[in-house]
């Protein structure tokens, strides 16, 4: 029926320009009604569906059939070029409100250029690829929906997994939302916790530089004061140096004018002598070129004059060529003359011979025509009549008796085969009799394996919840597992780049002053210089951690003493830091260096607080034993405070005194405490953390390896439930597919059971029709019989007369073969007298046409050879001309070759001059090169003093922001080596302070500041991640409830669908996992009127096409799409099923607007707008459009 004229048109247009093969601009107008668009194959209908799936955002290039997107632009053909350009644009009508936008039209447009850009519009405003996915988002339009179904969507149905199958439930259901939202969470999600770890190692990096970052400030302040005055000393060497240099430019700028002056007058001299010295040479060269113009005259002269003597002798050739034509021609004239003669003579005996045949030829027609006169008498006799209709006679006789004798035949065949046919009939009721008792004995063992089936599947089903149960004890357990895993690998991974770190401080010796630092470093390199040194003092003890402190404080700077195993070791290390200048460095020479260990009084061993001489508590080598007295023999180690009172007490105050905790008496009494900041580093500490590291990580990584053990056992049990529910799984699928195909089996009995007894039935009835017609036959045979016999009498009667009739014919034959034959033989002679004649006309007619050639060819050659005698007499009057003019040219050569001889002597005479001038001009330029060469060393003084004052002025300025006018303040009546000292000094000391961060000053309060951001960054993602993951829990159930609504819905409409297409029989979807909603797949069993159910995969051709455009037509029932463009899909159809496809088609456009691509009769009649797609041009696609509003007015009536 028609749509009322409120429908609501969704898609109004279709623009397309520059997309594939339509190179001009197409507009396709659609309204109300189903619309066909029709076309040969290769004429470009498809890339309309491919042109909508485009615009809505189609980003696959194969997906369109090309490699690349530039392809879909209009490559150009063999008549049209290229364009640059493709754009296809929707237009909608949005008056239903169906897609979020306030507008009652809506656009969508698509550009791509040849350079690959691209843009989307949405009303000819730009936007995103990602705003016309949302938009479009579950409106069952999208490029994923049901909008666009082609060919391939079918076939992709057919081929789908049953996992991949459920897909299409999804899209109907409208989850396709709630999976971008999902995937987006989880995104979301992933990107939160990887933000939180980065986050936590951010907050661990933080705080573990915010204390030496205050430490570092605190020596930046220092360094800063004395840079101040550093920067005073420098500026000061600066302006002496500038000020130096300036004067040494004003001297060498006076030498450069002496040079110069001298320089100026020898180049005037030289440019003189020069001077003259080009003039000679351009008159040399002037008579050069006057004695080359005379050669190359004598030159053409002699090229003249041998031309003139070839001219000659080709004229003599040419005389001679000519004389021997003329005889050539003579000799041939006369014999052509003789040839003509001979045919003179012969033309005349041919015209005589000619006559005579002409006559012959005429008195033989006369005598074929007499013959042919007396045959035609004998031909005109009637008997030949009487004969052939006596033999006509006597063949319808015969036919009749054939007939009646084939009759007769049929008849009794017939007879037989009811006969056969009642044998058949019996032994057939037999067979169908058999086939009922075992078709029942089937339905009784069909039933019993239902029972068995359905009471495994039950077994099945609690096997598999006892698996689940244990799957989800062990997944719960193997996460657990996972997390302190991941906990324990973190502290490994820690503890090792710890380890990694302090390694790494320990081989550059991070933490020593730049001196010690160097010499350590030039001897681990193999320098020479410092190959005797044995380590620094931190490096050759080992301490115990309780006493670190203690042993820190006591030896302060000593722990970056260097151990030197002599004195000359010692020195030539200080050298090298000299040389260098890395600054200084103590050492401990072995062989000189002077220790000793101090005694304590009983009272002070006795004390409660008492430790220990300070060099007893530390381990080194028995070798550097004098240099460990030296620094630690004198020091007494004490537990507190007050026990080092106590003992200092009792020693006299002549002692030093440790505490543990780092406090000290002095000798005489001073006491040093409070909070402790070690210079070192914590270089003893760092020995000792580094091996137990490695202890630890020994430890660590043991413990990982067991826990990854049990990790991967549980992860292996896993493995071996997760494939034992798989092949359950598989095995309640298959059970449940076999149930079904057994119950689909168990009703074809049934049915077969009944079809049999209707078979048992309908044979008794043919059986008693047989017995019938078997007496109808014999009757029928009986008048056969008696009307072969009269038609056997006839045929004889009429033999007889046909044999007398034949036997006067005989006669009358013979003499006609007398009169042919006398005919024939006068005809040969006849044709034979022709055939002369014709021969001897035609060699008269060639002998003529030779007579008239050679007299033509005698007339041409008596005119060459009148032609050849003219060219001799004026070839000898060239010779003569010729010869004349070799004469004259010869008498020219001689007197040009006197004068060329003459130029000559006066080119040898200039030439001299020349030679000796340029020896002149040589020795003067020796001159002007040496002062050019004093006058280039002088000015590269000149710039090299240039270069040192504007060098001096550019540091004021880059490194002191001073100009020369401003810098002259700081001009100093001190010596250059007085500031020199100064300076070297300053820098010492900012030396001594270490290593310097500047930016530590601004980067402490900065570090706090980000330390308190970062931890409140850290709980707001610890709240956004548990928000996430409530997010996600909801859009599971969300999907999980939407998904068996619409697979309810969906299996229900593709219940109906499939007995309208296929008038009758049965089909379901069904679940293969039910207890998992969003993984489950979906099988199809299909149940086509009069077959077995069956899966998809075991349909014909033609049955799995419908089956599937059965299920398209069911989720466009469930979730309708606004428009639907179907390309060919019904191309497997036959006729019948292509008009219920169409007749379908019909009824769901009351709520679906139709675009239809087909090539199908069926589908085209069903049409209410029918467009053409053609290609008049080769490459470029047409349209054309036809609206059969005839037809759609009946439909409304």
């Amino acid at each position: 029926m028609a749509k009322p004229e409120n429908f609501p048109v969704f898609l109004k247009g279709i623009h397309i320009q520059g997309f594939k093969s339509f190179a001009d601009r197409v507009k396709l107008e659609l309204g109300h009604g189903l619309t066909v668009i029709v076309g040969p194959n290769g004429s470009g209908k498809s890339n309309v569906a491919d042109a909508v799936r485009w615009v809505l955002g189609e980003q696959s290039a194969k997906s369109l059939r090309g490699a690349k997107m530039e392809d879909v632009v209009f490559a150009g053909s063999t008549q049209r070029r290229p364009v640059g350009m493709a754009e296809v644009s929707l237009i909608f009508d949005n008056l239903t409100g169906i897609l979020p936008l306030d507008f009652r039209e809506i656009t969508i447009t698509r550009r791509v250029y040849r350079d690959g850009e691209g843009q989307y519009l949405i009303n000819n405003a730009a936007c995103r690829l990602k705003d016309i996915q949302e938009l479009f988002m579950d409106t069952g339009a999208g490029k994923e929906g049901f909008s666009i179904i082609e060919q391939g969507r079918v076939e992709e149905i057919l081929n789908l997994k049953s996992e991949e199958r459920r897909s299409l439930i999804e899209e109907a259901a409208g989850i396709t939302k709630f999976r971008f939202r999902k995937r987006e969470a989880l995104k979301r999600l992933d990107a939160t916790i990887l933000n939180l770890q980065r986050l936590e190692d951010l907050v661990r990096e933080i705080e573990g530089q915010l204390t030496p970052l205050a430490a570092q400030a605190q020596v930046a302040e220092q360094s800063l004061a004395l840079s101040g005055e550093l920067r005073r000393l420098e500026i000061q060497l600066t302006v002496l140096d500038i000020s130096e240099g300036k004067h040494k430019l004003a001297l060498a700028l006076k030498d450069s004018e002496t040079l110069q002056a001298s320089l100026i007058e020898a180049q005037v001299i030289l440019r003189l002598r020069e001077s003259k010295n080009l003039k000679d040479k351009v008159l040399l060269k002037e008579i050069e070129d006057d004695s080359q113009r005379m050669q190359g005259e004598g030159f053409q002269a002699g090229q003249a004059s041998e031309a003139l003597k070839h001219e000659l002798s080709i004229r003599g050739e040419r005389f001679k060529y000519f004389t021997e034509q003329i005889a050539r021609l003579t000799d041939e004239i006369q014999a052509d003359e003789g040839k003509i003669e001979n045919l003179n003579q012969r033309m005349s005996t041919l015209a005589a011979k000619l006559a005579v045949l002409k006559y012959t030829v005429e008195e033989a027609q006369s005598k074929v025509s007499d013959r042919e006169q007396k045959l035609k008498c004998v031909r005109e006799s009637k008997l030949a009549e009487d004969i052939d209709r006596i033999k006509t006679d006597l063949f319808q006789a015969l036919s009749d008796q054939a007939n009646c004798a084939n009759e007769l035949t049929g008849a009794q065949h017939t007879l037989v085969s009811l006969e056969q046919q009642v044998l058949q009939i019996v032994q057939e009721q037999g067979l169908k009799t058999k086939e009922r008792q075992s078709l029942g004995e089937t339905c009784k063992a069909q039933e019993k394996e239902l029972a068995e089936l359905e009471r495994q599947i039950l077994a099945g089903d609690g096997e598999m919840f006892r698996l689940r149960t244990e799957w989800d004890r062990l997944k719960s357990l193997r996460e657990e597992k996972k997390v302190e895993l991941q906990k324990h690998k973190a502290l490994t991974d820690q503890a090792r780049a710890r380890r990694h770190a302090l390694l790494s401080l320990e081989d550059s010796f991070e933490g020593y002053q730049r001196g010690v630092r160097e010499v350590m470093l030039a001897r681990k390199k193999g320098i020479k210089d410092c190959m005797g040194l044995c380590g620094t003092v931190a490096d050759l003890i080992a301490v115990q951690e309780e006493y670190e402190l203690a042993l820190e404080t006591a030896l302060g700077a000593g722990l970056q003493n260097v151990v030197a195993e002599n004195e000359k070791a010692a020195k030539e290390a200080i050298a090298y830091l000299k040389v260098h200048q890395f600054g200084r460095v103590t050492f401990l020479p072995l062989d000189i260096i002077q220790g000793k260990r101090i005694s304590v009084s009983q009272v002070v061993e006795r004390d409660s607080g008492y430790i220990g001489i300070a060099v007893d508590l530390i381990s080194y080598d028995l070798l550097y034993k004098p240099a460990m007295a030296f620094l630690l023999g004198r020091i007494v180690v004490v537990k507190d405070m007050s026990a080092a009172t106590r003992i200092a007490k009792a020693s006299g105050y002549r002692q030093r005194i440790v505490t543990l905790e780092g406090d000290q008496v002095h000798p005489g009494g001073s006491l040093s405490g409070g909070s402790v900041q070690l210079k070192g580093g914590n270089l003893l500490a760092r020995s000792r953390e580094i091996d137990s590291l490695r202890v630890a990580l020994v430890r660590l990584e043991k413990d990982l390896l067991e826990e990854e053990r049990e990790y991967f056992e549980l992860d292996l049990r896993l493995r071996e439930i997760k494939e034992s529910m798989d092949n359950l799984t598989l095995r309640q699928r298959e059970d449940n597919e076999h149930q079904v195909m057994l119950r689909a089996a168990h009703g074809n009995v049934l049915s077969q059971l009944g079809r049999l007894e209707s078979d048992l039935l309908g044979l008794d009835l043919r059986n008693q029709g047989n017995s019938a017609q078997k007496n109808e036959l014999c009757l029928y045979i009986k008048s056969l019989t008696e009307r072969l016999e009269m038609a056997e009498k006839i045929s004889v009667n009429l033999r007889e007369e046909y044999n007398r009739r034949e036997i006067e014919a005989k006669a009358a034959i013979s003499e006609e073969e007398s009169y042919r034959e006398q005919l024939t033989q006068e005809k040969i002679r006849l044709a034979k007298l022709e055939q002369e004649l014709n021969q001897c006309t035609e060699q008269l007619g060639q002998e003529q046409k030779n007579y008239r050639e050679n007299e033509a060819t005698l007339q041409f050659k008596k005119q060459n050879r009148v032609g050849f005698q003219e060219n001799c007499q004026v070839v000898e009057a060239e010779q003569g001309a010729l010869n004349r003019q070799l004469e004259k040219h010869s008498l020219a050569q001689e007197a040009q070759r006197c004068a060329l001889r003459q130029r000559g002597q006066e080119r040898e005479v200039l030439s001299a001059g020349i030679l000796e001038l340029e020896q002149e001009i040589h020795a003067q330029r020796q001159l002007e090169h040496a002062l050019e060469q004093r006058l280039h060393a002088n000015e590269l003084r000149v710039v090299r003093f240039e270069t040192e004052c504007q060098a001096g002025e550019t540091r004021l300025v880059e490194e002191f922001s001073l100009t020369w006018e401003e810098a002259l303040p700081y001009q100093t009546e001190e010596g250059r080596t007085v500031l020199w000292r100064r300076v070297q000094a300053l820098k010492q000391q900012i030396e001594d302070l270490g290593p310097i961060n500047q930016a530590a000053i601004e980067e402490y309060p900065k570090m706090q500041t980000r330390q308190v951001f970062m931890l409140a960054q850290r709980d707001d993602l610890v709240e956004a991640n548990q928000t996430l993951r409530q997010v996600i829990s909801e859009l599971d159930k969300t999907m999980s409830e939407r998904f068996i609504e619409s697979f309810h819905a969906v299996n229900g409409a593709f219940q109906e669908v499939f007995r309208e297409l296929f008038c009758g029989g049965n089909a379901e979807l069904h679940l293969v996992d039910p207890e998992h909603l969003l993984e489950t797949g979906v099988e199809i069993i299909a149940q086509p009127p009069g077959k077995k159910p069956q899966l998809l995969s075991l349909l014909s051709g033609g049955e799995r096409a419908l089956t599937a455009i059965t299920i398209l037509f069911a989720l466009l029932r469930v979730k309708p799409s606004p428009f639907c463009i179907l390309d060919e899909i019904e191309a497997s159809l036959d006729d019948s099923n292509v008009r219920r496809f169409a007749q379908y088609i019909q009824r769901l456009s009351d709520s679906t607007q139709f675009v239809v691509i087909s090539h199908r009769k069926g589908t085209m009649e069903s049409a209410d707008v029918l467009y053409g797609i053609a290609m008049e041009e080769s490459g470029v696609s047409k349209l054309l459009s036809v609206k059969f509003d005839e037809r759609l007015d009946e439909r409304l009536a």
